[in-house]
């Protein structure tokens, strides 16, 4: 990914033509352009999300605290209040069922006095439940990948069985695309495949030539300036980078940066190779759109964001508000729930009101499937 640069010193269409083109020129301009703006749109969804993140941790963090606390409570006090007298076979039956779903919730976020709490009061282990899971899961995800998952592996639970499963797509679709290109190699005609080879190479040549002009320039142990030194340190970091990632747009950036080039030589270096420069240019947007598509992707997720809210600032502030009211919501209705519960006059007719409510959502949760 190509990092910004200074101000002034990016490197444009005009820096790399002359006034007249060709149409392999123009192909190059735009190439480089699209290259330039992904990479632009790449750094401000980083800088995005990472401003999202801190809001959202300073805005709902402190809600999540309070309401796991309100959870944990309200299991502790219904595990004392089962060791009291005073409640129906019937009421303690559906006390042990409410303790159970809410240590559970609180287990899966790390909270290992509730995994014991919800096996104290369960015919069946947390971790014997979510194997029985992870077993669904494995079964669904072979049925889809048409081969068996992990050999004699037994998943904990379903969370590995995803990621196992998810690698082992991503396996199936290398495969496949390796097969797919072989094929299609296979078809290609000689000369086709030769001036591929040769774009490659010429790509290749340039990449080569540019970083070692940059890496001469540029050694650090030749200047004798602390200030210049650190600045030459810097460049030649950055050089390194933009080398292994064949990162073209970045290292024409650092020669001007570097004052190793002006317009007349990044328009004599494009005319030379122009036609490998441009696939190399087309090499380098497709792992710049994958980078995007995938940074997208984690953050949606990391975020909970639904599929159809963009990833901009607008829609991140109002999924925070969202999130932070629901949070609230949420709080309110526990601490009633848990005044209620205290109040053994009360007590009764919460706990019908809960098993009422839990019935009706496996209902809901059966029509569904």
């Amino acid at each position: 990914m190509s990092h910004p640069s200074p101000s002034g010193t990016a490197v444009t269409p005009r820096q790399i033509t002359d006034r007249v083109v060709s149409a392999e020129q123009e192909r190059f301009n735009q190439l480089l352009a699209l290259t330039e703006t992904l990479a632009e749109r790449i750094e401000a969804a980083r800088a995005l999300v990472d401003a999202h993140r801190i809001a959202s941790g300073a805005s709902l963090r402190p809600l999540e605290i309070k309401r796991h606390a309100l959870m944990r409570d309200m299991a502790l006090w219904l595990d004392d209040r089962l060791q009291r007298p005073g409640l129906t076979r019937k009421q303690r039956q559906m006390a042990r069922g409410i303790i159970c779903n809410l240590a559970a919730g609180l287990a899966m976020l790390g909270f290992e006095d509730m995994r014991a709490l919800h096996d104290a009061h369960s015919d069946e282990s947390l971790a014997d439940q979510e194997k029985a899971s992870a077993a669904d899961t494995q079964a669904v995800l072979e049925e889809m990948l048409g081969e068996a998952m992990g050999g004699d592996r037994e998943f904990a639970n379903t969370e590995e069985v995803l990621r196992a499963g998810m690698e082992q797509l991503r396996q199936q679709a290398e495969a496949h695309e390796s097969a797919r290109a072989a094929h299609k190699a296979r078809r290609a005609k000689a000369a086709e495949q030769k001036q591929a080879r040769q774009q490659t190479q010429d790509a290749d040549g340039v990449l080569r030539s540019i970083y070692r002009q940059l890496a001469s320039a540029l050694h650090p142990d030749r200047e004798l300036d602390p200030a210049e030194r650190a600045r030459k340190t810097s460049l030649m970091s950055e050089a390194n980078a933009a080398y292994d990632r064949r990162d073209l747009p970045g290292l024409l950036q650092l020669q001007l940066r570097a004052d190793l080039a002006d317009a007349r030589t990044a328009s004599a270096l494009a005319k030379e190779k122009v036609t490998a420069l441009s696939a190399l240019l087309k090499e380098r947007l497709e792992v710049l759109t994958r980078e995007l598509r995938e940074f997208e992707s984690r953050s949606r997720a990391e975020f909970g964001l639904p599929a159809h809210l963009p990833l901009a600032a607008a829609g991140l502030r109002r999924h925070l508000q969202e999130q932070n009211h629901g949070l609230q919501a949420d709080i309110g209705m526990l601490q009633r729930d848990f005044n209620r519960m205290r109040d053994d006059a009360d007590l009764g007719h919460w706990l019908r009101e809960q098993d009422r409510l839990a019935r009706e959502e496996e209902r809901f949760e059966r029509l569904r499937r």
